[in-house]
């Protein structure tokens, strides 16, 4: 079943679903990221904004990844780069906070989202494997 899953990631499904995803999640992220917000939506608790970014580039990881695939690229290769890419664009956004007067640059959000980058990447590996073996 792990298998089936994998190559179902792996397959290229066109335009609309393999780059605008990626295309409009980036979008909505360096929007909301660099918006004056008061407050995240969602439950209230200390660490909530490292959450996010944990989520939010984790996401934007894999999203990424179908887009490499969609381009010619194989599965591992792909996960890799947009692993890169989306640690990167974490980086970027980061630093284009700090040049706001209502946002901050905070190395622990970069942490955060490098941590979901790396927790995306090792189930995008997880599922080249699987898929390279064929298990059921």
């Amino acid at each position: 079943m792990i298998g089936a899953l994998g190559r179902a990631w792996q397959k290229r499904r066109g335009l609309g679903l393999d780059v605008v995803p990626a295309v409009c999640a980036l979008g909505l992220m360096f929007w909301f990221g660099l918006i004056p917000l008061g407050h995240l939506p969602g439950p209230e608790f200390e660490l909530v904004d490292k959450v996010w970014h944990l989520f939010a580039f984790g996401g934007l990881a894999g999203l990424l990844s179908r887009t490499c695939v969609y381009f010619g690229r194989n599965a591992l290769r792909a996960a890799r780069e947009a692993s890169l890419a989306s640690v990167s664009l974490g980086a970027l956004l980061e630093v284009l906070q700090s040049f706001t007067r209502y946002r901050s640059a905070d190395w622990a959000d970069l942490l955060a989202d490098a941590l979901g980058v790396g927790l995306a990447y090792a189930v995008l590996r997880f599922l080249d494997l699987a898929a390279a073996r064929g298990t059921a």
